[in-house]
């Protein structure tokens, strides 16, 4: 069941199947294991490169994990603190970096 806190994994507009889709992450556990996966991924891109922003296809090319799950689990990690937008763009997609 949702919160008033927790924004939804699938638009308004979404099919039923979407919801139970995203439904079906939250309660396997999945959604937690990547968007930690994504997490661990950028703390060691920063550590490494000493990069201050990354994108999600820099994320994907340094590290391997699926531009699409990287570019999925960012917002949660954005609504969580732990990385932010700088508003800007490079190659099509959002700057992010540590918040």
């Amino acid at each position: 069941m949702k919160t008033l806190f927790e924004p939804p994994l699938s638009h308004t507009n979404d099919p039923i199947s979407s919801y139970e889709a995203a439904d079906k992450m939250i309660k396997s556990g999945e959604l937690n294991r990547q968007e930690q996966r994504v997490w661990k991924a950028i703390r060691l891109l920063h550590k490494t490169t000493r990069c201050d922003n990354f994108t999600a296809k820099e994320l994907n090319y340094w590290t391997g994990i699926g531009y699409f799950i990287i570019q999925r689990r960012l917002s949660g990690l954005h609504n969580k603190g732990k990385i932010k937008r700088i508003g800007e763009k490079r190659n099509g997609c959002c700057v992010w970096c540590l918040a």
